[in-house]
């Protein structure tokens, strides 16, 4: 099978979860064939090396038809697209000229959950803590849904978002596929909890809810925090922070922002709890999944930690109003009863839910199901043929539009 990846970006699995995200799927892949790798973003210097995995590189272009003869000499059987924007830019492209491919969409999360969230938030000035007072009746719900409408299998990170597109939205179940990020499980911890001392926030900060957490932190948590527990600082790192997060660091206020990160395994050794106060967002929390790899101890949101099966026993890690996060951050920081039991309970939570040994079967069998049955589903599909045929309109002409609004340009 000889597969092609149309990436939003080039995966950086050091910077985002979604790069993690992509690797992951990348590997997977690679049991069932060839995996190429298609990008018109640029490079960052931050992106892993594709072809050191044996994954075929290729730079492509935005409304240039002449990416039509790389994908119908490449003629892939397995088109994965890399978020809707994605889907919507290439989708109609690959119908006309890879029709028989399948086309999967990767969505890493809901974007039109997040979008709405955060509308929500900068009208409220409060944490959506129940989807039913959301409004989704917006064009980015409508766009994400026809781009899953016109997949022929839509993956999913969150179980969350599963049983949102489901219910709500009323999407059949057999255009999804629950798969989600996968557990790195660290060795045990190197350093006791006397030897660390301090609070971290971890995030790419290009990525607006991660930035709007770290307004939180600064303005209402760490406040009160260096209050009670004196000899912490808070550890900002995260790839691409801007000139105002890096201003945020002072010695005075204890705050160290330190940036991208190549070694956690250091980072995290001196780190007693992770402070995650995310007020919107959607997906799986990359931060979250890490901060249990690690063995440190979080406070973080319900939308934090959404999706992600922590039940009664983990409720000192949540709370979506700052007093009550200020109260058990404090709690998990100094308790060190409460420390080593959260290290029993945080290995035996990703074993349980989030080890790839759990999903890798099923989703290589439903791909090679897909293979066998693709022509005969997509005639069933009366409504995804539909939404594809006025959507494929909409966005080759707008595409075609701007290609010739850039060739008058350049005459």
């Amino acid at each position: 099978m000889k597969i092609l990846i149309i990436g939003k970006v080039w995966p950086e699995p050091d910077s985002s979860a979604a790069g993690r995200r992509m690797k992951q799927l990348i590997a997977l892949l690679q049991y069932r064939g060839e995996v190429h790798f298609a990008c018109a973003n640029a490079l960052t210097g931050n992106e892993i090396d594709l072809g050191s995995m044996g994954v075929v590189v290729q730079q492509i272009t935005l409304n240039d038809d002449a990416v039509n003869v790389y994908f119908r000499e490449l003629n892939p059987d397995l088109v994965v697209f890399d978020r809707f924007l994605t889907e919507e830019q290439y989708g109609w492209r690959i119908i006309e000229q890879c029709p028989d491919a399948i086309r999967v969409l990767n969505t890493e999360d809901l974007h039109f959950l997040r979008k709405t969230r955060q509308k929500f938030v900068k009208t409220t000035n409060s944490i959506a803590t129940d989807t039913t007072v959301l409004d989704f009746q917006n064009e980015e719900t409508m766009r994400e849904l026809a781009s899953i409408y016109r997949s022929d299998l839509t993956l999913m990170i969150s179980p969350f978002e599963m049983e949102l597109l489901q219910q709500e939205m009323q999407v059949p179940g057999e255009l999804l596929m629950y798969l989600p990020l996968f557990t790195e499980y660290k060795t045990e911890n190197t350093t006791s909890f006397q030897e660390r001392k301090d609070f971290l926030f971890i995030g790419n900060t290009l990525h607006e809810p991660n930035a709007d957490a770290i307004r939180m932190l600064v303005e209402h948590i760490w406040p009160e925090l260096r209050k009670e527990c004196p000899a912490a600082e808070l550890i900002i790192a995260g790839a691409y922070p801007s000139q105002h997060i890096l201003q945020l660091d002072s010695e005075k206020n204890r705050i160290k922002v330190v940036g991208h990160v190549k070694d956690l395994d250091e980072l995290y050794k001196t780190v007693r709890v992770s402070l995650i106060p995310l007020r919107y967002g959607a997906g799986i929390k990359g931060k979250i999944v890490e901060t249990l790899e690690y063995g440190v101890p979080f406070v973080s949101t319900s939308v934090g930690t959404e999706g992600m099966f922590f039940g009664a026993d983990w409720e000192e890690c949540i709370a979506d109003d700052w007093t009550s996060f200020v109260q058990k951050a404090i709690s998990q920081y100094c308790d060190m009863t409460k420390w080593e039991n959260y290290q029993k309970m945080r290995k035996q939570h990703l074993q349980t839910h989030f080890a790839r040994s759990l999903f890798e079967q099923n989703f290589l069998d439903q791909l090679d199901n897909l293979t066998k049955t693709i022509h005969a589903k997509r005639k069933k599909r009366y409504f995804s043929s539909l939404v594809q045929h006025h959507s494929l309109m909409s966005t080759r002409y707008l595409s075609k539009w701007i290609m010739e609004k850039n060739n008058k340009n350049v005459e």
